[in-house]
């Protein structure tokens, strides 16, 4: 669990960060959003103590950070950055394994754990243990920063926009890497994003941020439904909202079951586990009221109908 208490930061006589106060819990995904300059880079780093705070606490499973060395605080967070921060000269192996050598593990340890964040991140130890840094593509290299960044097995990963300088396609591809291993892992973590549907589609409870204070906290269907007026209802969108609200659900959600479920349609086949913005579009596209939905074998297990998806993207 992480607590924010009042969490302030000046700079001369300029305050970057206004008294916030919000805890993440154990094992959620929070997401930090707002503008640049608005000071979500800034608390980020007060957690870890790259920064110290001015005023307030920061406390990690109870723990005031301020209490801890900051050399083995820093050792039990994980902080993955946007440009990745890989050491050049090193190769992938010796790269994961910084924290546990600078911690004292074993041979043994280090190569089994390297060994498992590879496989986790789906990049074949044989091929990627002994590449550089530059022999890497861009989303090769972001992985093998959050791969490091979980070596030594954190309570916490902290992430400031980690996939800020990927292409789409990548980073659409590394977003829905990173969920799935912060669900298998169950780490606490907090990222900081400019980007609404990225904030939407990671977080379990998102925090907009502007000019350092902290207008709202809340779980993304709530934000969605009913932001603060005036710049939370902005970054959020308009007519907009409701495409975003249809992203927090799958087709599973609201699909008719087949008792007997079979290979033969036909009608459009869409997969169960589809987003249901996805869906929308695909309704659209096809020109069909109703489409068939298959599971993960492939065989067709129900139906969905447009009806069926408009009541997840309404206001209320």
């Amino acid at each position: 669990m992480i607590e924010l208490k009042a969490l302030t930061k000046t700079f001369g006589e300029q305050t970057a960060v206004k008294g916030i106060s919000l805890t993440v819990e154990t094992g959620q995904f929070c997401t930090l959003i707002g503008t640049s300059g608005c000071g979500k880079s800034t608390t980020l780093k007060m957690i870890n103590r790259l920064i110290e705070p001015s005023a307030g606490k920061v406390l990690i499973n109870n723990q005031d950070v301020s209490t801890m060395p900051a050399e083995s605080l820093r050792r039990r967070i994980g902080y993955a950055i946007q440009g990745v921060g890989l050491f050049p000269h090193r190769n992938v192996f010796d790269n994961i394994a910084t924290v546990p050598v600078l911690l004292g593990w074993d041979k043994a340890s280090i190569t089994q754990r390297v060994k498992e964040l590879l496989e986790l991140f789906h990049l074949d130890y044989e091929r990627f243990s002994t590449k550089f840094p530059h022999q890497l593509s861009g989303g090769e290299q972001q992985r093998v920063g959050v791969a490091r960044a979980l070596a030594a097995k954190p309570e916490v990963l902290l992430m400031d926009e980690p996939f800020g300088a990927l292409d789409p396609l990548t980073r659409e591809s590394l977003q829905d890497e990173i969920l799935s291993i912060q669900k298998i892992l169950g780490i606490t973590t907090i990222m900081v994003t400019h980007d609404i549907d990225e904030a939407i589609k990671m977080a379990d409870v998102i925090a907009v941020m502007d000019k350092g204070r902290l207008l709202q906290f809340d779980t993304p269907q709530s934000l969605l439904r009913n932001p603060e007026p005036g710049f939370v209802s902005n970054i959020v969108g308009g007519l907009d909202r409701s495409l975003r609200l249809l992203t927090l659900n799958q087709v599973a959600d609201v699909m008719s079951v087949n008792l007997a479920p079979n290979k033969s349609t036909t009608k459009p086949v869409i997969p169960f586990n589809t987003n249901l913005r996805d869906a929308v579009s695909m309704h659209i596209w096809e020109g069909e009221e109703t489409l068939a939905v298959s599971d993960e074998t492939g065989a067709v297990v129900g139906t969905v109908s447009l009806n069926d998806i408009l009541s997840k993207g309404a206001k209320s």
